[in-house]
């Protein structure tokens, strides 16, 4: 019998220290097998074969490592390569200009990554050179969290310790029918005690590839896992369902500008550019001939059939600005309604090559202004909900 959704949060509340505790009915099956042969049997036949588990080298497993951070792995690969390429080891990155690691990393997004992957190099120089080796020391490198630590210190120095994503989260919180939000210590403290401890190299990478594939967040294979008899949800949807981002807390959700109820009625698709420098953000008046003119916007423009929105935003930034998008991330979207038809904006935050230089090629102004005052200007109506979205992030008004 399938549980119901309610059912899965009503069993008895664990403590932290207690979540690690059911992983003791799945230590052994009756036939002598353990979780972490049969984990490590099914990696050496369906493991994925990336250009950075080839390698022990502390530098290049934390370039990876970084690039992967909210980044599918099959884009990241390219990336990678290309950036080994041109700064092959810590002394080529630490010795690298601002430019020139903006245009490696440029595509990936989240360019502040980059620069704290070279600060991180310059530090390890200052200090002579010597890689730290534990998960505590490699903390204390500029950009380093927990979960970066614990990966270079496991690929790289082969240190038994936990490395937890929310693929192995969701694998741990499926197999073991763990209470929902999960700890996120206890979830920790609950992979900690089952890292296999003679190849901990090829156990968190098993992991890894067993949640990217296998127990994914949409579909779980139960069919093909390794882990299939001892899955307490296995063949649940409810369950899977619920699991499917377990490091995630819920949040209420704040809709902006208008649902679109009319689904036959055209719509057009806009992209606009918050470009952010030192604390400020670029605004534009409209051509006082132009429609709505005298009113401030975004930079951005119509999105053309079959046009990705990136490519677009790099478009329309070169011909209003004269300038060259670093990056670009999406931040929200959201429809305003006309009698005739719908427009959708996707609002992307975006950096500069150079934004010193920016220039007023299709407006009558272009202004930097600070968050305050950003809120207080005058947008055409259906633009409204960026000031909205912007008032709450800066806790405004």
């Amino acid at each position: 019998m399938k549980r119901s959704a309610k059912n899965i949060n009503k069993r008895p509340n664990k403590k932290t220290s207690d979540v690690g505790q059911v992983s003791k009915v799945n230590d052994r099956t009756s036939d002598g097998g353990n979780p972490q042969s049969e984990l490590l049997k099914w990696y050496a036949k369906s493991g994925r074969p990336l250009p950075w588990r080839t390698t022990r080298n502390p530098y290049r497993i934390l370039v990876s490592e970084v690039m992967s951070q909210q980044t599918q792995i099959e884009r990241v690969i390219p990336f990678y390569l290309r950036f080994m390429e041109l700064f092959p080891d810590e002394k080529a990155l630490a010795a690298a200009s601002t430019d020139a690691i903006h245009r490696a990393w440029k595509g990936l997004g989240y360019p502040s990554r980059v620069e704290r992957l070279r600060a991180a190099c310059q530090v390890v120089l200052a200090r002579g050179g010597g890689w730290p080796d534990t998960v505590e020391t490699l903390q204390e490198l500029p950009g380093i969290g927990p979960y970066t630590a614990g990966a270079v210190a496991c690929f790289a120095f082969a240190r038994v310790v936990p490395v937890v994503d929310t693929n192995v989260a969701r694998v741990y919180a499926r197999r073991d029918n763990l209470p929902l939000p999960l700890d996120r210590v206890g979830i920790w403290s609950h992979v900690a005690v089952q890292v296999d401890p003679k190849d901990p190299i090829k156990y968190n990478n098993a992991l890894m590839d067993l949640g990217a594939t296998v127990c994914t967040a949409r579909v779980a294979h139960c069919e093909i896992c390794p882990w299939e008899h001892r899955c307490a949800s296995r063949g649940n949807k409810i369950i899977q369902d619920a699991t499917a981002n377990p490091l995630k807390v819920a949040s209420k959700k704040v809709n902006y500008g208008v649902e679109i109820k009319n689904k036959k009625k055209p719509r057009l698709h806009i992209v606009l550019a918050l470009i952010h420098h030192e604390e400020r953000y670029l605004v534009a008046r409209r051509k006082k001939n132009s429609h709505m003119g005298g009113y401030w916007e975004l930079p951005g423009g119509k999105l053309e059939k079959g046009e990705d929105h990136r490519i677009a935003i790099a478009r329309e930034v070169s011909e209003e600005l004269g300038a060259e998008v670093r990056s670009a991330r999406s931040i929200m979207s959201f429809h305003h309604e006309y009698d005739d038809r719908y427009l959708t904006f996707h609002l992307y935050r975006c950096h500069l090559f150079n934004p010193e230089a920016v220039k007023a090629l299709a407006s009558d102004e272009i202004r930097w202004v600070t968050p305050e005052e950003f809120v207080e200007l005058d947008f055409p109506p259906a633009n409204k909900p960026i000031q909205a979205r912007m008032a709450k992030y800066h806790r405004l008004g």
